[in-house]
This record gives C-alpha cells, sequence and structure tokens, in this order.
C-alpha cells in the first residue's frame, strides 16, 4: 500500500498506525525544542522557524503555529495537507490559504496561509527545494526518519542538511522495538543508526538522547527522543 492508499484509509476511519495526535505529546516536542534551542542560542529568535518533513495531517504544525512560531511541513499526500489545513480553519478548510506552483513546478503546490507563518509544500520531500536553503532554527522529525525506506536515508538526510541554518538543531523521535527490529516501517531506530556517515552523521552532531519521550499504546514499543545539532558549514 502506498502513502495515497495509506492516508486515504486513515482518514476514513482505516487503522492510525503510529499517528499521534495527542496534543500533550506535540507540547512534551516543542519544550524540547525550546531547551535545546536555548542552549545553541537560537531562542533569541523570535519566532523560530521550524520545518516539519513528511509531515502528514501532524498537530505540531498547528500547535507551533499557535505559540508564535513559524512553521513549514512537506508531504507528498494532498489528502494530508488538506486535513492539515483543516486544522487551522477558521471561515473553511482552504479560504486562509493560497496556493502557487513551487518555484519548481516538478515539486508541486506550495500552499501559504494569511498568517505568513505556515507554509505547505505538497510535493516529494527529497527533491531539492534551493529556495530552502539555510531557512530552519529547527527541524521536527517525528518518525519520518524510521518511516522511510533504507535507501531513502542519505538522500531524505542531504535535503534536511540543506535547508537548516548552521548550529540549528533537530529533534528526532523514532521507535525503539524489543522485537521485529529488522521489519518496517516503522524500523527500529539507534543512535548508532542516525549518526551513520550516509545519514545525519555526514552533517550532523549528536547533542543528547531524551529516552522515552512519551508513552504508547502499541504494546513493547518505545517512542524515543534525540537532539542532534547541523555542524558548522566548510567555508
Amino acid at each position: 500500500m502506498g502513502w495515497s492508499d495509506t492516508w486515504s484509509d486513515i482518514l476514513n476511519g482505516g487503522s492510525k498506525r503510529w499517528k499521534v495526535d495527542d496534543i500533550e505529546a506535540k507540547k512534551i516536542a516543542l519544550a524540547h525544542i525550546s531547551n535545546a534551542t536555548a542552549t545553541t542560542g537560537s531562542s533569541d529568535k523570535t519566532p523560530l522557524r521550524i520545518l516539519c518533513p513528511l509531515a502528514g495531517d501532524d498537530p505540531f504544525v498547528h500547535y507551533a503555529w499557535s505559540q508564535g512560531h513559524d512553521v513549514t511541513a512537506i508531504d507528498i499526500v494532498p489528502d494530508a495537507l488538506k486535513e492539515m489545513r483543516s486544522h487551522f480553519e477558521e471561515n473553511g478548510a482552504d479560504e486562509d490559504w493560497s496556493s502557487s506552483e513551487s518555484t519548481n513546478s516538478k515539486n508541486g503546490i506550495v500552499w501559504k496561509h494569511k498568517s505568513g507563518r505556515a507554509t505547505l509544500f505538497e510535493g516529494d520531500m527529497l527533491m531539492k527545494r534551493p529556495e530552502l536553503q539555510s531557512t530552519f532554527d529547527v527541524i521536527y522529525d517525528k518518525d519520518s526518519f524510521g518511516a522511510l525506506n533504507l535507501d531513502m536515508r542519505k538522500t531524505y538526510c542531504q535535503r534536511l542538511s540543506e535547508y537548516i541554518k548552521d548550529d540549528g538543531v533537530v529533534y528526532v523521535e523514532v521507535k525503539n522495538k524489543e522485537t521485529g527490529r529488522e521489519f518496517g516501517p516503522p524500523y527500529h531506530v539507534e543512535k548508532e543508526d542516525l549518526m551513520e556517515e550516509t545519514s545525519f552523521g555526514g552533517a550532523f552532531e549528536y547533542v543528547a538522547s531524551l529516552g522515552e519521550v512519551y508513552p504508547l499504546n502499541m504494546g513493547s514499543i518505545r517512542q524515543m527522543g534525540h537532539i542532534l545539532r547541523r555542524a558548522l558549514r566548510k567555508k
């Protein structure tokens, strides 16, 4: 089942897979991000510019926006982003949004909220978007790294390394599985997987393990958090 079919099933009442819609979990994530950016000195930038790759309809995007931050999400599934836009609804799902083709038409559609602080890219996360180069203070990755096929991780991490500013913070949530670790998605992910040279290790430094960030109703599977930092680019 492809991502579009998966989202259609979710939105039509099927299994939620590993979606987490609890707003308390999103508050925990933003609190960890605030703590991490305070350490790097990014917190004096108001608002933080936060990128949410492969976001689906994650409520974190609207929550971070409601707290005054500037958020950008990227997802390839139109139905997921339509649901995302409804989180911002005042007059209607799309009345507060304008859409246009991406600078590169192959990169899909760009949705912009009337507030000027929320942007949704409807297209392939792995495609280059030069307009996002060195733009973001923070990347929020909730299970995106662990959802990708292993052969997609290199390009995914390369895009993130391009879009984040030097010293920018990456907040990553991944799954810890007692059994079936070789199967996915979601895949079992450890620090060593994140920091492989062909993954985040090529351009990021490992800052901290956050341990279990919140409980899941998924048996023995645990939701683990990590903080990474973008290494300084070579002049």
